[in-house]
Order: C-alpha cells, then structure tokens, then sequence
C-alpha cells in the first residue's frame, strides 16, 4: 500500500471528490469523525431500505405491476406502513382466536334477546362444569338448558327469576359479547385484508426491488462522499483540505496520472510502522475460494503474511476427513457441478469449494472404504467387489486412521512454527525468529534421530541428542526475545518453554476429533442402512418404497450432521491450534475505496 496525502482548495474540493469517487482506487483514512445530524439521518434511511429491499427480494414473482409515480421514499413508506397493519392484523387474529375458543362451546345468539328477557325479570346465567361435577338433578331444580358438551365440560345456562338462589358446584362465566359467528366473520374479513398486503408485495416486489437498490446505492453514495468530506482536515484558515488515503501500490501510477491531470499536490509515500494499513489480499484462483473462511476470524494486520493459502488444502483435507464417504463427497460434486451455471458472483465461488470439499471426500472415503454407509474394506476382503481389490492397500483400518489424524495435526503444527518464523523474520527481523527456529530442531531433530536409532549406532545418536539439545535450548532460553537482557530473555523462555510444552499436548490431541467424527459418520451409514434392510419388511413394492424413504431420510439427516461438523471442527483446529502456533495477530482492516457502489438487492450494507 501506499498512502497519499492531498492538498485541494476549498473552492475545487466537493468537484475533486466527484472525480475521486469515480476513480474508484483511493482507501480514504478515517479520522474516527463522528458523522454529523444529517449524515446519521441518511444512515438511518439506508437502514430502512436495506430491511424493505430484504424483506421484498425474498417476495419476487416473474411477473409485477408497478406503481411507477412512487419515490423510493414513498415505496419505503407504503411498505412500512402495510408491514406495520400485517402485525396488526395478525396480533388482532391471535387475540379473535382466543375469543373464538371462549364463545364457540355456546354457539349463534341473539344478544338482544338478553336484555329483552332482562328488561322482564329473567336473567341468564352461564355455567360450565366437569363432566364428574355436572349434576343431572340441577336440571329438575332449576331452569337449566345445556348448550354444549365440548371437551369433557358441560356449557349450560339457568334462567335467574330472582326468586331463588342458586347453589350448585360450577364456575359461572361472563355472559358472551356476541356470538362466535361474529367472531368468525371479523376474522375472515382480516385474513381478506392479509391476503390482499400479501398479493400487493408479491406484485411489486420484482419492480420495487431494482428501484429500491437504486435509491440505496445513491444514498450510500451520498452518506461515503459527506464521510470523506468530514474526514478531511481543514487548513490554512478553511482554505486548503487535506484529504489522506491509502492506494495498492500496482494502481499508484494510475493514481498518480489522476492528481496530476486535477492539478492536486499530493505527497506518496509508503506507511510507516504501526499506522492502521488496510488490506487487500491477493491469491491465486484456489485460496481465494477459502478467504471468506479466513474471513469469519480476522484479516491480518499490515505487513503480516496471510495464512489462507496455507491452511486452505489443510482445511480441504480435514473436510474430507471429518465426512470421510466417498458416496457423500459425489453428491457434492455432482450437486455443485449442476448448480453453479445457475449461480454468479459469490455463490459460484462457493459452489466451486463444495465441488474441492467433495473432492477431498471422495479421496478419504476410498482411504476409509467408506461408500453410503458400506464398509468396503469387509466387501473387498470378502471378495464383493474384487474390482476394488487394487485399492485394498491404501484403505486405512480404524487403528491407521487415528495415528493418521495425529500424523496430520503434527504436520500442520510444524507447518504454522515454520510459518511463523518466516513472519517474524519478515516483519521483526531473523533474530526474532530464532527461538521458534529452535522448537522446530528439537522436534523434527528429534524425531529424525529417534528413527535412525539402532544398535550399531547408540552411542552415537545419544551424542547428538545432547549436542540437538543443547543447540535448540541456546536458542529457545535466551534467543526468544533478542530486543532483552539475558535474565529476562531465560526467565521468558522458561515460561514459554512450559506454555509449548503443555500446549503441544493438547494441541495434538485436538486433531483426534478429526478421526472422531469421520469414524462417527461411517458409523451412522452403516445403522441407517441397517434400518432399511431390517425395518423395510417382505412386502413387493411396499417393502422397496420403505426402503429408500429410511435411505433418503437416514442419509440426508447423516449428510447434514456431518457435514455441519466436518465444517465447524476443520474451522476450530484452523483458527485455535494452527494460528496459534503460526503466531497470527490478525485485525487488518479491509481495503474500502472510495467509490461509486454497485451492490445487488442481496447484499447488506448496514
């Protein structure tokens, strides 16, 4: 990157960010300014598009008509307006729904007969009883009609002269409002109205929806040019702006022609340490598949190397691992491979991950013999499908896949201790990278002497394991902070020798979860294939239409399970025990230029 400062008079200031913005390749540094009244307002407005625009694109039919002497504004108004009597309406339909379960048990009535009979002395009182509590002999004492038996309970009401009391064990109720037709007709007459919101945002959605988008990015316009104009520092008594912004050095010269063309003085140079840089990664077509992954944690910081492309055919590997069936993986591919002509921009991208997750499944099913849930280690030892039997070498037993998946963990550890120490010499200086340089000798040391051990030659392993010691403990003890004295630099890598130590131990049993869960997914196979065969019966037809709906069924709950966790798992070992050990700091900021935007209806902004 490379930052710019630019000097523009106040008279030519608002037109040179015109022409700014339309260059589309300056990173305007942000002063931490707060936005004032006006810009908080159009924010709050772009809020209220983008919650309309979502909530319409989600209602897009083929065909719309359109209300073409509406504002945006206006759009955003109706639609509120509507969205906000649609609750309305269904808080009033819950509530007629509870009505209606009260009044439904004493059917149609006229409610002015109630005051009729009232206004001549007869009052009518309403019960309701248990079916144990009812009493038949109330009706012989008084004048009681049972309107209904609903639910185990009797509804039933007496005729009240006043001239006796009435003594019987039932709750008496409030005499009905109305009666439950009413009730039903008010509610029909609401479902009329929904039905109809619902119609008008169906119709408009596909028109709504581009104006809307339009509209929004105009406003987002305006909201980044008032951001750049409050982030500019004022000079010279309000004469001169000073405008900051940071350029990816390959479009500097672009840059460069622009300023001199607008006749601006400007100063480039390159940043200085510690200054908030933004990052604008650059990989190749296969790691940029995986950068929204890096993404979910964080971008690295300014001048810190980005670990995607190294932990990219990693994560690809312990994928394929978690999910480990072979038949799995090619619904992957196939699905991935069908949809992506339909699909542009991100999703395609995505859909090509699937088809490399898939991939990698497919690869370590056949190193697990796993296909749907069959065993194909057992099908070719028994001679099933002889055809496989080139391949028997290379499937992996459950003993091979556990020492695998610690093989694997200690690999990538390895590979981010290496990682690191090329970063901290990169951005620190070599010096700093030697203590990890050390931990990296005592381990692969280690292990390298442990294996060329024999008889012939103990004495002579057990020298170099001293000399192995001895040269990775100088380095680890008193190299790990170069920049103290040598007291703190030993105190310190004490310390760090205990954190390491304890931390590679639990390090590498993490990645035990990797054979875990490929295991738990072949083991979940197998039962739902088990429950076919076993619950599908003897019956012609019956019995093979049972069969596939439990495969469907057992498989698809399989499938997403494990692929849930064959994405979460590989995710944490990335983020916890490889950028552990690879040393990442992250909290770069994205490279954001200033520029006309051109997002879809599908993408949030706020």
């Amino acid at each position: 990157m490379k930052k710019y400062s630019m000097l523009v008079h106040h008279a030519d200031f608002e037109h040179f960010l015109e022409e700014l913005q339309n260059l589309g390749m300056v990173d305007v540094a942000d002063r931490g300014v707060e936005p004032d009244a006006a810009t908080q307002q159009k924010i709050e407005q772009l809020r209220q598009y983008n919650r309309i625009i979502k909530f319409l694109s989600a209602k897009i039919q083929d065909e719309s008509t359109a209300d073409a002497d509406l504002s945006a504004q206006e759009i955003v108004d109706k639609i509120s307006a509507m969205q906000a009597e649609l609750d309305d309406i269904h808080q009033k339909g819950a509530a007629l729904e509870k009505q209606y379960r009260i009044l439904r048990p004493w059917g149609d009535f006229d409610r002015a007969m109630f005051d009729k009979l009232e206004a001549n002395g007869f009052k009518l009182r309403f019960y309701v009883a248990g079916q144990r509590k009812f009493n038949p002999e109330w009706a012989e004492k008084y004048n009681l009609e049972i309107i209904s038996q609903t639910d185990g309970q009797f509804y039933f009401i007496i005729v009240d002269t006043g001239h006796e009391t009435i003594e019987i064990d039932a709750e008496e109720l409030r005499p009905p409002e109305r009666p439950a037709s009413g009730v039903i007709a008010e509610r029909e007459k609401l479902q009329e109205r929904a039905a109809e919101i619902s119609s008008y945002f169906s119709n408009k959605a596909n028109v709504f929806v581009p104006k809307l988008t339009t509209a929004r990015n105009e406003l987002l316009d305006q909201i980044n040019f008032n951001n750049v104009v409050q982030n500019s520092a004022a000079e010279a008594d309000d004469q001169i702006r000073i405008v900051q912004g940071w350029v990816p050095a390959q479009k500097a010269a672009a840059v460069d022609e622009f300023l001199k063309q607008q006749g601006i003085f400007f100063i480039s140079e390159n940043p200085v340490k510690g200054e908030k840089v933004p990052i604008l990664l650059k990989n190749g077509k296969y790691s940029q598949l995986f950068e929204p992954i890096g993404k979910l944690y964080s971008l690295p910081k300014y001048g810190e190397m980005d670990l995607v492309p190294f932990f990219a055919p990693f994560f690809m590997m312990f994928f394929g691992f978690c999910l480990g069936d072979a038949g799995y993986g090619l619904l992957f591919i196939i699905g991935a491979t069908i949809a992506k002509p339909r699909v542009e921009g991100m999703m395609k991208k995505i859909l090509t991950l699937a088809q490399w997750l898939g991939l990698a499944t497919v690869i370590f099913g056949v190193l697990t013999g796993t296909f749907f849930g069959l065993n194909l280690i057992e099908m070719v030892d028994d001679g099933k499908i002889s055809w496989l039997a080139g391949l028997r070498e290379y499937m992996l037993d459950s003993e091979k896949l556990f020492y695998f998946a610690l093989i694997l963990g200690a690999i990538q550890i390895l590979y981010g201790m290496g990682i690191k120490a090329a970063n901290y010499s990169r951005q620190y200086g070599f010096r700093h990278a030697l203590s990890t340089l050390g931990w990296m000798l005592l381990i692969i040391g280690s292990i390298v002497l442990y294996l060329l051990r024999s008889e012939n030659n103990h004495e002579l392993i057990n020298i170099l394991f001293y000399v192995l010691f001895g040269a990775s403990g100088i380095l680890i003890l008193f190299m790990n902070n170069p920049d103290k004295n040598i007291f703190i630099n030993f105190g310190s890598g004490l310390w760090d020798v205990y954190s390491v130590v304890t931390g590679l131990l639990g390090d590498m049993l993490s990645y035990i979860r990797l054979f875990a869960l490929g295991v738990s997914s072949a083991i979940l196979g197998f039962v739902f294939n088990s429950l076919a065969t076993e619950m599908s019966g003897s019956v012609p037809v019956v019995s093979q239409i049972i069969f596939v709906v439990i495969l469907l069924i057992g498989h698809g709950l399989n499938i997403f399970m494990a692929s849930l966790g064959a994405f979460v798992h590989p995710l944490r070992l990335t983020f916890v025990e490889f950028y552990k050990n690879a040393g990442f700091q992250g909290g770069g900021k994205p490279y954001s230029p200033f520029m006309k935007k051109k997002e879809t209806a599908s993408e949030s902004l706020f």
